[in-house]
């Protein structure tokens, strides 16, 4: 059985050079390509680090799971929740890449979607079970939604993990 991939990380990012690279993205449609690199996001290297598909070298050590998700998490608080919603897309059989700013978390693309050929489906919106959210800013990402002719989602994440999905239609004042 051969090696994993090796993915180095840099700045939050991870990239996989050489003939790893094509075959990392063309298995999972994960990623973006750049100069015959694949760059992944954070989200995407401790989503293939957990699956074993990736071998994760930082500064010529490697890298574990656990040892990823505590030195992202010092920077980045929401790291967690990101990675729980995103993962859990991706079980479910979605495409999903970076969405528009910080409010719309993710694209997500039809089951079955070709990359490149079709433009997503859905906005995700994350949220979590009991924290408030003032009506002006789910109206703004309604508006943002509407304007780039996708379905948004609300996805509630509740204090055990488990997310939970709503189809929202549009939010006005």
């Amino acid at each position: 059985m051969s090696e994993s991939p090796k993915c180095i990380l840099n700045n939050k990012k991870g990239s996989i050079s050489g003939p790893d690279a094509d075959r990392v993205c063309q298995q999972g449609s994960i990623g973006e390509m750049d100069s015959g690199k694949l760059i992944l996001s954070d989200v995407e290297i401790l989503y293939l680090l957990e699956r074993d598909k990736i071998q994760l070298i930082e500064s010529g050590k490697q890298l574990t799971f656990p040892e990823l998700v505590e030195s992202l998490s010092k920077e980045d608080q929401d790291l967690w929740l990101r990675f729980l919603l995103y993962s859990d897309l991706r079980r479910r059989g979605y495409l999903v890449k970076p969405g528009y700013g910080p409010q719309l978390e993710y694209r997500v693309y039809r089951r079955g979607a070709l990359m490149g050929k079709e433009p997503a489906k859905y906005l995700i919106y994350g949220l979590i079970e009991g924290e408030p959210i003032a009506i002006n800013e789910l109206s703004s990402i309604s508006s943002s939604a509407k304007l780039s002719k996708k379905d948004l989602i609300l996805a509630i994440i509740d204090r055990q993990g488990e997310i939970t999905y709503y189809d929202a239609s549009e939010v006005t004042l």
